[in-house]
């Protein structure tokens, strides 16, 4: 029995250094958490504006063209729980804090919380490189390891390895263009489709995503927005709550009584905390040519988009 417990150790020591290793090397890779948290920690008195929401804000609204010294929180699939975490930590630490954009429209009108979704696996980036944010135990739950998520943790050195920068610019901004490649890429392989049809497809897709699947996240994440126009209004914060741009196909696409919730939550947000509400999701200004996708900018969309937002503010 000794023998076979002494072979069996020989044997997995090795597994046990590469794994460690491995989790040490991805953890030094530098990613938009990691620089979100160091802007939460470094910025202090000078930031005048924040960015909220999920990828639309994320990659669509560069902080460098607005007035001030401005920074973007936003990150890929994050929920409006997050967001408002995030601006109560922002309240605390920016005390010349004066505008709030944060992004509310059908993309992330009927998300569940993050932890419940396939993508829960981003969770443990708020955990490890953003002081628990969501409020997990690194060493009680499954967010502790990257590894956990073997998909990502592969994607995620090989993405480094390629490239070699970040995924954001300092103040926060998604510099990630790798979609639009993507997308002619599944494209062309998609049974020889064009771009053309593979993105009506992407389009019905993004749609059937985006549809109310659990009426409880929604009334949860009207709830948070509301909270989140309330701390705005009283601590003396311009909310600017936004409707990205999107893809004609995509806005015509979405539910009636979805675009009537979203409608109904930007309304009682400028009427009740006076948020100024702006939807720009059927703004025809916006070229085929500056959507990554259907509900996604390009570059070029993003400085269009941040161009609008600055004369907002």
């Amino acid at each position: 029995m000794r023998r076979f417990l002494l072979r069996l150790s020989l044997f997995l020591l090795p597994i046990c250094i590469v794994t460690v290793a491995a989790e040490i090397y991805v953890r030094h890779i530098p990613n938009s958490y990691r620089i979100k948290q160091q802007l939460l920690d470094s910025m202090g008195d000078s930031v005048e504006t924040i960015i909220l929401g999920n990828s639309h804000a994320y990659s669509g609204i560069r902080p460098e063209l607005l007035p001030g010294i401005s920074i973007n929180l936003a990150n890929v699939s994050q929920t409006t729980n997050l967001d408002l975490i995030l601006l109560k930590q922002c309240i605390q630490r920016y005390p010349n804090l004066h505008n709030v954009i944060a992004v509310f429209d059908n993309s992330n009108l009927c998300d569940k919380h993050m932890e419940e979704t396939d993508e829960w696996f981003r969770i443990t980036y708020y955990t490890l490189y953003m002081k628990r944010l969501g409020g997990h135990n690194p060493w009680l739950s499954r967010y502790g390891l990257e590894l956990l998520h073997f998909q990502s943790f592969q994607g995620k050195i090989k993405k480094w390895l390629q490239q070699h920068r970040p995924d954001c610019t300092p103040l926060g901004w998604d510099t990630d263009n790798s979609w639009a490649a993507l997308r002619d890429l599944e494209a062309e392989r998609a049974q020889h489709q064009t771009v053309a049809e593979w993105d009506s497809l992407r389009t019905l897709n993004t749609l059937g995503r985006h549809k109310i699947q659990d009426e409880s996240a929604v009334e949860q994440n009207i709830c948070d927005i509301e909270q989140i126009a309330q701390l705005c209004q009283q601590h003396g914060i311009r909310l600017l709550l936004l409707c990205t741009p999107v893809r004609p196909d995509y806005a015509s696409g979405i539910p009636a009584r979805q675009q009537q919730l979203i409608q109904q939550t930007h309304k009682t947000c400028s009427k009740r905390y006076g948020a100024i509400s702006i939807d720009l999701s059927r703004d025809t200004t916006f070229t085929d040519s500056e959507y990554f996708d259907p509900d996604h900018l390009t570059h070029a969309g993003a400085t269009h988009l941040t161009r609008i937002l600055n004369k907002k503010i």
